[in-house]
């Protein structure tokens, strides 16, 4: 069974008599969400579902029967992979792109949901809507997907950028050369600092690129039942400095420094897939921890069982981009390192942290080039500029705590821009990596192991072993 690449972050199966011989991805039912920003509508997909059939000589055989063979000696591990895990692990895929400039389709009138009294009227943007702007506005109930735009598909060797010294970073003041931030572990006093005002103390990183006051992005679901949140307005970038937009039954999001998570978000959820996060502005205009909680701090810590990091060998800094999920789902929460330095990126048991749907979701990154400022590549970048959500690369990983007992570490090519390229190599390293991944900027190979593939759509997943590190290091090859 050949080791191969899928988009949930989970490695699949290798053995030398059986192989995974047909991957079919397959999107949930409500599919897109759509959001309207002030020139465009975003299309966010769901999570997606991958199923894996594994084929015998010339028939299938279930996940089962290779776990007896495995144990019994009938199947033998090959020499380029490990057992598959679930075939229905989900990763949190965050909003990807604007594609139309269509109007957004009006809310539906729902009379089966709670109708939430409206909230106080969110101020007006503080600066000029800038052309092709992609920050979602609103979500809308799901309607048919109009065709997709397609743009002139740009030659991979993008322009150029300009190397900006972003060593001073708020991140880097909360956490030690171990990893462990000691903010992270205050318990967050419910009820008692005011909303618009930022949870400093906490562990709560500030993202001050947004310009909502360090919040990482403010939802205000306008509708609320047993079955979900709707018609969720997100304020747009630049809104409110002065963090002033957090107000009466908005979730204001926050991130958490690497490799801590954020633990606030609601129990309920969106009814058509969209996710919801961070801390609620309640009725008295205090802050508190969502009812869906996991711990009784902002912050909670990765898994323990396994350790991921970056170390930058290049002569300018990385900017790793962590989605906010749940919640706006962009790309906002930051690890920058410098040339010489390492840093930490958060990496969660799949049983412990948040489930979409029932089904358990992994970090994802956006990999920028080198030389792009952090407050460039951490946010929703413009279409086919190389940066944010259209970066080169993505990286995902996880703990599988629910059935594996194995940590799962993917690099792959992002599918909303596929002729981009990193100006750098990517190397899996570290003791207890099977299979490691690597990513050859002068031919543009994504590698696992020793087998290469120029094909954009072929990616990588290593599997990392109980208590190891796997050490992801960029160099000029």
């Amino acid at each position: 069974m050949k080791f191969q690449y899928i988009v949930t972050g989970a490695a699949l199966a290798a053995v030398t008599a059986a192989k995974p011989h047909h991957i079919h991805r397959r999107a949930h039912a409500h599919g897109l969400d759509k959001r309207a920003a002030p020139d465009a509508i975003v299309y966010a997909p769901a999570a997606t579902e991958t199923k894996i059939i594994y084929w015998l000589d010339d028939h299938a055989i279930s996940e089962e029967e290779v776990r007896q063979g495995i144990a019994n000696g009938t199947l033998m591990w090959g020499d380029d992979g490990v057992l598959s895990t679930s075939t229905d692990r989900p990763v949190a895929l965050p909003t990807p792109l604007p594609i139309s400039k269509e109007e957004a389709q009006p809310a539906k009138s729902v009379s089966e949901l709670k109708v939430k009294e409206p909230a106080p009227a969110k101020p007006k943007p503080t600066e000029e809507p800038k052309p092709e702007q992609p920050e979602p506005q609103r979500f809308a109930p799901p309607t048919a997907t109009p065709a997709r735009n397609d743009a002139p598909t740009p030659s991979w060797t993008a322009s150029p950028v300009e190397q900006h010294d972003v060593s001073s970073t708020p991140w880097a003041g909360l956490i030690d050369k171990e990893g462990h931030c000691a903010e992270c572990h205050k318990v967050f006093p419910n009820g008692t600092i005011p909303c618009t005002e930022f949870p400093y103390g906490y562990g709560a990183l500030p993202i001050s690129h947004e310009g909502l006051g360090g919040w990482s992005g403010i939802q205000d679901p306008q509708y609320a039942g047993a079955d979900g949140f709707d018609d969720i307005t997100t304020v747009v970038k630049g809104s409110c400095s002065d963090g002033t937009c957090c107000t009466t039954g908005s979730f204001c999001s926050y991130g958490c420094p690497n490799p801590y998570l954020k633990a606030s978000f609601p129990s309920i959820q969106g009814r058509t897939g969209q996710t919801v996060g961070g801390l609620y502005c309640n009725q008295d205009g205090f802050l508190e921890m969502a009812d869906g909680s996991i711990a009784d701090t902002l912050c909670v810590e990765g898994s323990k069982r396994m350790t991921v990091k970056v170390h930058n060998k290049l002569s300018k800094s990385v900017s790793f981009c962590r989605t906010d999920y749940p919640g706006t789902e962009s790309m906002t929460f930051p690890l920058t390192v410098g040339p010489g330095e390492t840093g930490f990126l958060a990496n969660p048991d799949l049983g412990a942290y948040f489930f979409w749907e029932g089904k358990a979701t992994s970090a994802q990154y956006y990999v920028n080039k080198q030389g792009v400022p952090e407050n460039e590549a951490c946010t929703w970048g413009e279409i086919m500029k190389g940066k944010g959500n259209w970066s080169p690369t993505v990286f995902g990983t996880s703990w599988d705590d629910l059935e594996m007992h194995v940590g799962f570490s993917s690099l792959w090519q992002n599918p909303l821009c596929d002729q981009e390229r990193l100006n750098y190599d990517i190397t899996f390293m570290g003791d207890g990596v099977v299979a490691p991944c690597s990513y050859k900027q002068a031919t543009h190979e994504y590698c696992q192991g020793d087998k290469c593939s120029t094909d954009p759509l072929k990616g990588c997943t290593a599997s990392v072993g109980l208590g190891r590190t796997l050490t992801i290091v960029l160099s000029d090859g």
